[in-house]
């Protein structure tokens, strides 16, 4: 994941906390700037809009949800089921820890699809596709096409955090999904 300096980590720390108490449209590069106690014009140096300030916060967790489904994949030893409900569980925590989840996942769609965007998405979608690969080699799972099915995969899982029903607890949305996916690829 991309190093990021303290001033350039307390902007993004700062803005995220801001889009997510406010819409999008509220916010001020001025507010993030007192906020995160830098200049007007040092933001800039970072960011060159308040596009570019919202793109990068968004990059960052999402940086960091795929550093830990990597991390959590590299400690191996675990069958392919139990990575599958491991990735599962990190998709679903991230999703429902972030407290602006709502306010940042409404504005993803917008996003920029830069090389970066790219890469990083194919990271996590290579994650996935691994694990179904080595279901597959271990007579565990059954798929016709993992590269397709590892985006079904993360893409039910957001949608399902960020379209969870009114009072749906985080365990009870994962055990669902751990269960659907894992009837959905048994051999």
């Amino acid at each position: 994941m991309k190093e990021y300096g303290d001033k350039e980590q307390r902007i993004l720390d700062t803005a995220a906390d801001l889009f997510a108490r406010q819409p999008f449209h509220k916010v001020l590069l001025s507010d993030v700037a007192r906020v995160a106690s830098v200049g007007k014009g040092t933001l800039y140096l970072y960011f060159k809009s308040k596009e570019d300030l919202y793109f990068a916060v968004l990059f960052r967790e999402f940086s960091i949800l795929v550093d830990r489904m990597r991390d959590y994949l590299d400690t191996g030893g675990h069958p392919p089921a139990e990575q599958m409900n491991g990735v599962v569980r990190i998709l679903a925590d991230h999703l429902f820890a972030k407290a602006y989840k709502a306010e940042l996942l409404s504005f993803v769609v917008g996003c920029p699809i830069t090389e970066e965007w790219r890469a990083k998405r194919r990271e996590m979608w290579d994650l996935m596709e691994g694990i179904i690969r080595r279901g597959l080699d271990q007579g565990v799972f059954r798929d016709e096409d993992p590269k397709l099915t590892a985006r079904f995969v993360t893409g039910l899982v957001r949608s399902a955090c960020l379209f969870a029903p009114a009072g749906m607890d985080e365990e009870t949305l994962c055990l669902h999904a751990q269960r659907f996916i894992l009837r959905g690829l048994e051999a």
